[in-house]
């Protein structure tokens, strides 16, 4: 069985006696020794024993392809009090929007406030297909909180149907706004902005169909950190180059705002003179101010650590980047490919489409990068102690589950034209940061009878590259070298130029290393051979020792 105990903040280590300290309720309880959640580390099953919280559930995940199951919130008929319908007023919403918006009343108990029995609520309906699927509760202090254990989708997702256009706020309010304002195509995250800058869009996973007839999408978040961070990574998921940005008036940071300052035709104005992000042709200082700025208030873009030891290459954290890895036969491009993968995910929470040629079955694969994720091995190699457990196996499939999605290399369209079209939906759809192909020379050609190899491998390459521009996706392209010369039965140290077809593969690529293998000595060389931003990393070569044991690089100080 596979559970997700972070999920429900909660750490099977610190179980003692089948209880532990309930991460809902223990910061608000007297008694700070009181261990008042139960836990079943065997199915998964918890439960609070404190009342009111009673904070309960189950941490099992579900298996592989299994389709989740989400509860169902009990309708809340209450039609709105007048009190109610006289703030939404002082807010500039009508009685009448929130009958549109099927806006009602409830009392519920409010975690934030576990001492009072309930509170008077406002509750936003989150509907599909005319059904209830979510709903938010708000109390008069401001407090939020979702139907536990329902199905996370966009406020209103039901406006997008037959649309062409259609517009993201980061509020119910904000979307009240605008149904206010006769705007009626619009939808709001659930959610809002994450404060920490980790923007996890699962309600567009629940919901990217609805996104996928749209021509034209404005973003109009917060305009503030959290709000602007969430604005770009919708951008990339929904493809910038159908996204558009709104411009507040001064001293406003959301719609509501507008509408209350400045009236409904101010916000149709916003939206009217939204502005389409700089993703293809020209672009201006004004376009890129705030980034310009940055680089004199922060810096250049901080980069992601890979985290392995001696290998100075960091992601760029706010632009896609082509990687392009070579190797002389046998050095283990691709087990080295696996382990940035899995660091990767394991450390900053990235996702990845993979097209692995030589690695297949799929499941074969997933099983080398379980290692890689867990840091030992499948099957049992001369220590007992270098075989995960089967508790760590079940975690690391659990992680591949939710972060890697593979190409079926026996029903896809092989060409790169069909490959981007496939890695652009797992964008949208799964949300992915990166993809591995692997290698290059399965790629059919559709080279034509004037075209040379290197002016199609050029035109392929430009292709890659827009798309990492456009999405912000991190592609990691392995290619084969042309045959090696040998000197006392030693490979030569290949470089990106020896790549098979083209200089290109060299000239094109923002960042490129290659391996090589010492078969006397049991090191492998990784030359990091091209890092185009200084900022994220330096030339060099850094050396490792592949344990075939546990099937883990090694860093060692050997040149």
């Amino acid at each position: 069985m596979i559970f997700d105990w972070d999920k429900y903040e909660i750490n099977p280590r610190d179980v003692r006696g089948g209880k532990t300290f309930c991460p809902k309720c223990h910061d608000s309880r007297k008694h700070k020794s009181d261990r008042s959640l139960s836990v079943d580390i065997k199915t998964g099953m918890f439960r609070c024993h404190n009342h009111p919280c009673e904070y309960k559930g189950t941490a099992l995940r579900r298996q592989p392809n299994e389709k989740k199951e989400y509860a169902k919130p009990l309708a809340r008929i209450q039609k709105v009090s007048d009190p109610v319908v006289k703030w939404f007023e002082t807010r500039g919403i009508s009685n009448d929007t929130l009958l549109r918006a099927n806006v009602t009343e409830s009392w519920e108990w409010m975690p934030q406030r576990p001492d009072v029995k309930s509170d008077q609520v406002i509750c936003f309906n989150y509907m599909r297909g005319g059904e209830l699927v979510n709903i938010k509760f708000r109390d008069p202090y401001k407090n939020f909180k979702m139907n536990g254990g329902s199905e996370l989708i966009f406020y209103n997702i039901d406006a997008l149907d037959d649309e062409r256009e259609g517009i993201v706020v980061e509020g119910e309010m904000d979307c009240l706004t605008n149904i206010e304002c006769a705007v009626y195509n619009s939808v709001s995250v659930p959610n809002g902005a994450s404060s920490s800058g980790n923007v996890k869009l699962e309600y567009l996973d629940n919901c990217w169909e609805s996104f996928e007839g749209l021509t034209k999408i404005i973003l109009a978040t917060d305009d503030d950190e959290p709000g602007l961070a969430l604005r770009e990574e919708l951008a990339r998921r929904l493809g910038k180059h159908r996204c558009w940005k709104v411009h507040y008036p001064d001293g406003c940071k959301d719609m509501n705002e507008v509408l209350m300052k400045h009236g409904k035709q101010a916000v149709r104005d916003v939206y009217a003179n939204a502005t389409q992000f700089p993703v293809e042709g020209i672009t201006t200082l004004e376009d890129e101010f705030d980034e310009v700025l940055d680089w004199y208030h922060k810096g250049p873009p901080q980069g992601l650590d890979v985290c392995i030891p001696g290998f100075d290459l960091k992601f760029d954290s706010q632009s896609g980047h082509l990687i392009t890895v070579t190797g002389a036969p046998q050095s283990g491009k691709s087990e080295f490919v696996d382990l940035i993968m899995a660091n990767m995910t394991r450390i900053h929470g990235w996702k990845w489409g993979v097209t692995a040629f030589e690695t297949q079955p799929s499941s074969m694969h997933m099983a080398l990068i379980a290692e890689k994720l867990i840091g030992k091995t499948v099957q049992f190699r001369h220590n007992k102690e270098h075989r995960m457990t089967e508790d760590e196996y079940h975690q690391a499939l659990g992680m591949i589950d939710d972060h890697y999605f593979f190409v079926k290399v026996d029903e896809a369209d092989l060409t790169i034209d069909g490959l981007l079209d496939k890695y652009r939906q797992l964008v949208l759809q799964k949300g992915i940061k990166g993809v591995v192909l692997d290698p290059w020379n399965y790629v059919e050609s559709r080279q034509t009878g004037n075209q040379s190899e290197t002016q199609y491998i050029n035109e392929c390459l430009t292709k890659i590259k827009v798309f990492c521009a456009t999405y912000g996706v991190h592609f990691i392209l392995v290619a084969h070298p042309t045959k090696l010369k040998k000197e006392n039965g030693k490979f030569e140290i290949p470089t990106l130029y020896h790549i098979s077809g083209s200089a290109h593969f060299f000239n094109k690529t923002d960042d490129g290393f290659t391996l090589w293998r010492d078969y006397e000595t049991g090191i492998v060389d990784v030359h990091r051979q091209k890092v185009k931003r200084s900022w994220l990393g330096s030339l060099g070569r850094s050396s490792y020792r592949y344990n075939t044991f546990t099937r883990q690089y090694e860093y060692t100080e050997q040149a």
